[in-house]
């Protein structure tokens, strides 16, 4: 690293302006701290993980509420979207899932969905990133972050007194801590060497996507199946034996200005491997001649830009904290879009992070020891994303498996949304911030429900199953009973969810099914999550009201 006569001190060095170096920099800007952030690229710009989630958008507000960012709390639903961020961004009402047989016309009974209850915050968001993450950057910058755009990192030194970070400019600035949210050409990872070669995740994906202009909603292709909302009112995601492809449009309600739909289309690569001189496209018009119902919604769709075409998704690191360091979400390892996990990832680190630093800074002290919990944190979400991802993957061969597989994501969505906005709920109620760290006093932290060993358990029964069947010594239909064995015993399963049934097609999402399970917490949950449900749910519609017009 070449010198320089005069650099720039701030506290935190953020690399990386996506919605989570963008997010982190402007909360720790709000609490007084001083930030830089800096970004090899600039704003408007595409990004990936437009499908949000429950867990996704309570982080979001519960992050808003704790440190006083209320840019936070507007994008977190789709009218504070609109009336803040942009009107370029679509709904989502339901999760659908329509799986296919290659070269036959498809079974409209093949088929699952799982409704979002809309309840007073309004449905789930299609966030057009460009435009989401520009405003969380401007939030930064209005809390007072330093910010560069397209100017590279040209090299990082850190040692025991502080970290100097060069830019591509010949700019220097020191730092008392590094914060890497770059993503998979990560920062630290490469200067670090920590990628581990090779990936120890067990998906082997890659994808092609682009935005399209021209899809038809998938319901004026295809007969009704019955399915409680329409496919085009969510995030509808065709599945097939070796893959899956995402269809997410930013045009399904009418205040929207755009008409752009993103487009995804994910393959195993054991299965379909990269071939040599095979351009996206042609894996694409390939694809769509294999699967006539997808073909005919596609008939008149354009690219509106050229496809993308990955290599392996999945990427892992062997460690994401180190003195004065951390590598956020996706700087530390990345899985597979499916279930549209990754948001909640990002915001789940820097919900545990944010705290850990604070006090941090009030001590002094930024040794990797520190932010070891941060570590077990990034890491476990990993592994069992992975799991999650991979079941399903192997699920993708018989669509009563994956309807059977499925429950073990319905049940981790359950209990995400369930921890988060219970406490969320009653950090409104009583402005204690010692309460928020019931979300991270759990034996299996990164766990779908970390308070709950026995959930961790029933995951990995239920996974081992999976195995079995990949490796042939199960067969699909045994598999589906022993999976509604291992679902319908386990006490971490709340009883109105039901998931003994597990080829039941569609999946109750409203608030009269909200109003069950929160009846159960009260009175039958096990202890451990009892305490999610210690609000009143009058706190319900205050909260949504303060949020909606924040």
């Amino acid at each position: 690293m070449t010198t320089s006569a005069a650099s720039e001190h701030v506290e935190a060095m953020v690399l990386g302006t996506g919605i989570g170096g963008s997010t982190v920099a402007a909360i720790l800007a709000r609490a007084g701290v001083s930030v830089a952030m800096v970004d090899a690229a600039t704003h408007p710009r595409f990004a990936l993980g437009e499908s949000t989630i429950g867990e996704t958008s309570f982080l979001m507000r519960l992050l808003a509420a704790r440190y006083d960012v209320p840019e936070l709390a507007q994008v977190s639903t789709s009218r504070g979207i609109r009336e803040h961020a942009s009107r370029r961004c679509g709904i989502k009402t339901n999760f659908g899932f329509v799986h296919h047989r290659p070269e036959v016309e498809h079974d409209p009974y093949d088929v699952t969905q799982c409704s979002v209850s809309e309840g007073p915050f309004g449905p789930e968001s299609h966030l057009m990133r460009a435009d989401i993450d520009q405003h969380l950057f401007q939030a930064a910058i209005g809390y007072g972050a330093l910010a560069r755009e397209g100017v590279r990192v040209a090299g990082v030194d850190i040692d025991a007194d502080r970290a100097r970070i060069e830019f591509s400019t010949g700019e220097v600035f020191t730092a008392d801590y590094v914060i890497d949210a770059t993503g998979r050409t990560s920062v630290l990872a490469n200067e670090f060497g920590l990628r581990e070669e090779p990936c120890r995740f067990v998906t082997d994906s890659r994808t092609i996507f682009t935005h399209m202009r021209g899809v038809r909603p998938y319901d004026s292709v295809e007969e009704s199946s019955g399915q409680p909302n329409l496919w085009h009112q969510g995030t509808l995601h065709h599945l097939f034996d070796g893959g899956w492809m995402w269809v997410i449009p930013f045009d399904n309600h009418p205040e929207s200005e755009s008409d752009l739909v993103s487009v995804g289309l994910n393959l195993d690569s054991r299965r379909y491997p990269k071939r040599a001189g095979v351009s996206a496209q042609q894996e694409w018009d390939e694809f769509l001649a294999r699967y006539p119902s997808i073909r005919r919604q596609f008939a008149d769709a354009t690219p509106a830009f050229p496809w993308i075409s990955t290599g392996r998704t999945q990427f892992s690191s062997s460690r994401t904290v180190g003195d004065r360091w951390v590598l956020m979400s996706h700087a530390a390892g990345a899985i597979d879009a499916l279930f549209s996990r990754g948001m909640a990832n990002t915001m789940a680190v820097i919900e545990a992070f944010v705290p850990l630093f604070l006090a941090a800074r009030q001590d002094r002290d930024f040794s990797a020891a520190r932010f070891g919990y941060l570590d077990t944190l990034n890491q476990r979400i990993l592994d069992n994303n992975d799991r999650l991802i991979a079941g399903s993957y192997i699920a993708f061969r018989d669509f009563d498996l994956w309807r059977a597989w499925s429950k073990t994501w319905y049940l981790a969505w359950n209990l995400g949304v369930i921890r988060i906005s219970g406490t969320y709920y009653r950090y409104l109620e009583t402005g204690d911030d010692g309460l928020l760290a019931r979300l991270h006093d759990g034996e299996r932290p990164g766990s779908f429900c970390p308070d709950l060993a026995s959930a961790q358990d029933l995951f990995d029964g239920c996974f081992a199953v999976m195995q079995q069947v990949e490796r042939g010594e199960l067969s699909a239909a045994d598999a589906v009973g022993r999976l509604a064995e291992v679902l319908g015993e386990g006490e971490a399963s709340p009883a109105p969810l039901n998931l003994r049934d597990v080829l039941r097609r569609w999946h109750d999402g409203s608030m009269a099914v909200q109003q069950q399970i929160y009846d159960w917490g009260r009175t039958a949950a096990p202890p451990q999550l009892r305490r999610y449900f210690d609000y009143d749910r009058s706190t319900i519609e205050t909260a949504a009201e303060k949020v909606l017009t924040s």
